[in-house]
């Protein structure tokens, strides 16, 4: 009896190779090899292993990083609010020296000056016409004096 190959001739090109096949590596030439060179193979993957005096000394340096940033952060916050209470007393003294300008510019007005102190204090009476300019004849002033 014989059997019929089911398998289309292309499944047959397009499956894997098998593991004792070689796989070849590029080695950087694409002109076709010599036939006395040898085929390099891949080289067996090595598993890295880490130390853990590495994993220790990252695990450090990350909590070193992670303390310094809070630090910053709580050093930021205390200089912020101390800017806002120096900006508020900073106010709070405009505001006095405004209110210490006003006063003085109510003090050292002349109607005060005028009703409280020149007639109060004084009693002194400011005149009620307006008083009349006139004009000196030198000549006439000369012989008056002589």
């Amino acid at each position: 009896m014989t059997t019929l190959n089911t398998e289309s001739p292309m499944t047959e090109m397009n499956a894997k190779p098998s593991q004792s096949s070689t796989r070849k590596v590029y080695n950087g030439s694409a002109l076709g090899q010599k036939e006395d060179s040898t085929v390099r193979g891949n080289r067996p993957l090595k598993s890295r292993r880490r130390s853990p005096l590495n994993i220790i000394a990252i695990i450090f340096l990350t909590s070193i990083l992670i303390v310094f940033y809070i630090w910053n952060k709580i050093c930021v916050n205390k200089l912020a609010i101390e800017v806002n209470d120096l900006q508020n007393h900073y106010e709070k003294i405009l505001n006095t020296n405004e209110y210490l300008r006003a006063d003085i510019n109510k003090k050292s007005s002349l109607e005060r000056i005028e009703k409280k102190i020149i007639s109060e204090r004084l009693a002194l009476v400011s005149p009620k016409e307006q008083p009349v300019w006139f004009e000196l004849n030198e000549s006439r002033l000369d012989r008056i004096q002589q």
